[in-house]
């Protein structure tokens, strides 16, 4: 059960890819919606396959083609190598580095977290910078504070975002129970980057909610602010019912917005 509860905040790091979809049409400023949202997803990825791995022993496991997993026990660490390996839906070459913390308050869990990457790449996209998760918050509403540094994504025509990130992923409700079904997650916290345009943007994670409960798998209040050379953004996901609309606001025009049409 565990196990399960703390691979919900692998997919919420992956929040940034509703941002995404959610500024094509008013499109304010598309390029750094979208940026924003692949360095979440490029952290969302890192972040699942190091959890994955870090505190495990070595068993009889069987990866695919390609993948190979060392660990060191004592120094609890582990290198993750990829040569030409589809892996999860993507096709990846280089290293990942973890070295973990173990948490005997619950279960030893490896949630500490300190990923690096070495002549990484995941689809042809190179990955560099340095990701640190932090277990914390109380005991019935645990959260992992993330924090990104210098991390850069050059992508295969040669086009560079680097961002930095500081959020906070919070279980409210529904982690010392016997289902992941009334687990209700919270993401707050700031991004600061430049996308593949060369223009600087800012982003604020405000209280964005997830409720696993939800079939879509959208969030169901909170907001995004994206602020750039073409002003400020807001994106609005609602008053907790669980839809698929969210409003867009930008320059004084606001629009109502299905993410699923």
């Amino acid at each position: 059960m565990k196990t399960k509860q703390f691979k919900i905040f692998a997919i919420l790091f992956a929040i940034g890819l509703t941002v995404f979809s959610s500024c094509k049409k008013p499109d304010p400023d598309s390029q750094s919606a979208e940026d924003n949202a692949r360095g979440s997803y490029i952290m969302a990825d890192a972040f699942a396959v190091s959890n994955s791995e870090a505190g495990g022993t070595d068993g009889k496991i069987a990866y695919p083609k390609g993948m190979q997993v060392v660990r060191n026990l004592t120094a609890r660490t582990v290198t993750i190598t990829f040569d030409s390996c589809d892996f999860r839906g993507k096709v990846r070459n280089g290293i990942i580095h973890v070295a973990y913390a173990l948490h005997p308050d619950i279960g030893l869990r490896a949630v500490d977290l300190t990923i690096t990457f070495e002549n990484y790449y995941i689809d042809g996209i190179h990955v560099e910078g340095t990701i640190k998760t932090t277990f914390g918050g109380t005991y019935t509403k645990p959260a992992i504070h993330v924090i990104a540094t210098n991390m850069k994504a050059t992508f295969p025509d040669n086009k560079v975002l680097s961002w930095s990130s500081d959020k906070t992923f919070t279980m409210t409700s529904g982690y010392r129970t016997y289902t992941i079904d009334d687990n209700v997650i919270e993401i707050s916290g700031t991004v600061n980057g430049t996308n593949r345009a060369g223009k600087e943007f800012h982003s604020v994670y405000d209280k964005v909610t997830l409720k696993r409960s939800c079939p879509d798998g959208y969030p169901v209040s909170g907001t995004v602010t994206i602020t750039s050379d073409k002003g400020e953004t807001v994106i609005d996901y609602g008053d907790g019912t669980c839809d698929d609309i969210i409003t867009v606001s930008n320059n004084g025009v606001t629009l109502t917005i299905h993410l699923d049409q």
